[in-house]
């Protein structure tokens, strides 16, 4: 058996674990912690914590009946996080989850006795959030996000879209170590495309302007846009950016493509939040977050915006065009 079948299968298990009959309505009301990536007026943040109260609700936890549910936003800021963790933590929460490595890197250092159950989080096992996929054990389990090899296979698909790009800027911030071999595997891909590679740190708004112009100066240019919490913080400057600059863009998620930019490769992000809700249901069921396997996404779509490409003057092969899940005209 593969171990995305293995995934698949327990996240069945968890499924038929979240059906309403299975829930305990237990005397006390359970406390969760939920820290967020990305700003509070932010419609995909607002996307997220809604799929993660529609999965605890699917399983029997009612917010003003048996549940409460605090959450803090922290849009990207490691400091920020930081604090919130510490205000959460100190609620005694029964569960904490953690949306992104900064939340759950600021978590993990407060706490190794309250469960966390972390969602789109990089890597866990080259990170040391957890020693095992399978078997987490710790405190700690959940749903990661991308493998490093995805790294080629968005290389390839901008190859495919924009032949005349020859430089690639990787739009990171390398405080968050969590993404290093992300990073890593698209430098290692690079040569089979032909690309050179620029890495293009920035920890802000004004960094990622200064490092995409200073990287357009030069001609031929495209970008990998990685998922750190910065990049989609500032994803419209970003997509601006890439505009103004005639720069082909390669986003990590759906939803960039479908708010202006060029081309995406990605999973549903907002179905792993509601994936949370059932594991915040198992651990109040009395399971162990150790023993609770880190799932991984196992379905992924392929976005093009058309407009972006009219815009650059690209014309998408239409082989590419079949093969994607949604083209926006």
């Amino acid at each position: 058996m593969s171990r995305r079948e293995v995934i698949a299968l327990f996240g069945g298990a968890a499924l038929a674990w979240a059906l309403p009959g299975n829930a305990q309505q237990p005397g006390r009301t359970r406390r969760i912690s939920l820290m967020v990536s990305y700003a509070e007026s932010d419609p995909e943040a607002q996307e997220r914590v809604t799929a993660f109260r529609q999965g605890l609700r699917q399983a029997g936890w009612i917010e003003g009946r048996n549940a409460r549910v605090d959450v803090r936003w922290h849009a990207g800021d490691p400091e920020r996080a930081k604090a919130h963790a510490k205000e959460l933590v100190n609620l005694q929460p029964d569960v904490i989850v953690a949306n992104g490595t900064p939340a759950l890197e600021a978590f993990r250092k407060l706490t190794d006795s309250i469960p966390i159950v972390f969602v789109v989080v990089t890597n866990p096992v080259g990170a040391g959030y957890v020693p095992s996929l399978s078997r987490p054990g710790g405190n700690i389990t959940g749903f990661s996000t991308f493998e490093p090899d995805i790294g080629g296979k968005w290389l390839e698909i901008l190859k495919e879209i924009a032949p005349d790009v020859r430089r690639v800027g990787i739009l990171t911030d390398r405080a968050q170590t969590g993404f290093t071999r992300l990073r890593q595997a698209v430098e290692t891909a690079a040569p089979l495309f032909d690309f050179k590679v620029v890495a293009l740190d920035a920890r802000d708004g004004t960094e990622i302007i200064r490092a995409v112009e200073t990287f357009a100066l030069e001609p031929n240019g495209g970008l990998v846009v990685l998922p750190n919490p910065i990049n989609s913080v500032h994803r419209d400057r970003i997509y601006s950016l890439a505009a103004e600059h005639r720069l082909p863009a390669m986003y990590p998620f759906a939803f960039h493509a479908r708010s202006g930019g060029l081309v995406a490769y990605g999973f549903d992000v907002v179905d792993l939040f509601r994936w949370a809700g059932t594991y915040v249901h198992r651990i109040f069921n009395g399971e162990r977050p150790g023993d609770l396997p880190v799932q991984a996404p196992t379905k992924f779509e392929l976005v093009i915006n058309m407009r972006s490409a009219r815009a650059l003057g690209l014309d998408v092969p239409p082989l590419v065009l079949a093969r994607a899940d949604e083209v926006i005209e």
